[in-house]
């Protein structure tokens, strides 16, 4: 039973762990002026595929959007779109998807400018829609609870336990098997005493 506790908590230690480092990520990169976004359409393929996360750099500067750049930008309807630059010009960025035969025409200015593509992990933009869902949020939220409760419970000492630890509390290496024994022999120094304080009575 106490190595099925310790393999548990293990892993509860682990996905603990692995959740924060995933979160702490997140919130960097948005502190940073990196958001993600998932992809709805195919326009950008094979270089981003329906379904990916895309990384934009909010904070990329438009005079420094090159052509080959991959940029995000808002359509007058308030879609995301992101796509590649095939053309600078003083009027604005031309952008074209590269699954699409046809470019957008000068699809972006700084006014709706949203940033550059810096990465793109496929496929995890169905895993964030799931989660984003309502059932998906509810679950979600039941595993960190669950996730947490076994952390704590798994993390109490049981009682009796600590009475097997070394009580020594110097700052230099202790031998706890000789530092139980001392404790053993002033029990039975005193026990003795008290023998003997009988015996004289």
């Amino acid at each position: 039973m106490e190595k099925f506790l310790k393999v548990m908590k293990f892993i509860v230690n682990v996905v603990l762990t692995l959740f924060i480092i995933f979160g702490a990520t997140f919130i960097l990169l948005y502190f940073i002026g990196i958001e993600p976004f998932v992809v709805q359409s195919g326009s950008m393929s094979p270089e981003i595929e329906t379904g990916s996360v895309s990384f934009i750099n909010r904070r990329e500067k438009y005079e420094n959007i090159r052509v080959n750049d991959i940029i995000a930008f808002k359509t007058p309807n308030g879609n995301q779109v992101t796509h590649r630059v095939v053309s600078v010009t003083n009027n604005g960025l031309e952008t074209k998807g590269d699954a699409n035969e046809r470019s957008d025409g000068i699809s972006t200015t700084r006014d709706n400018f949203m940033g550059k593509n810096i990465y793109s992990i496929p496929k995890a933009g169905f895993i964030v829609k799931k989660i984003q869902s309502r059932e998906g949020k509810l679950v979600t939220a039941g595993f960190i609870i669950v996730l947490f409760a076994a952390a704590f419970f798994l993390g109490k000492e049981p009682k009796g336990k600590h009475e097997n630890k070394c009580s020594c509390k110097h700052e230099d290496k202790c031998n706890c098997k000789k530092d139980q024994e001392s404790q053993v022999e002033v029990k039975e120094n005193n026990n003795n005493d008290k023998d003997e304080e009988k015996q004289e009575d």
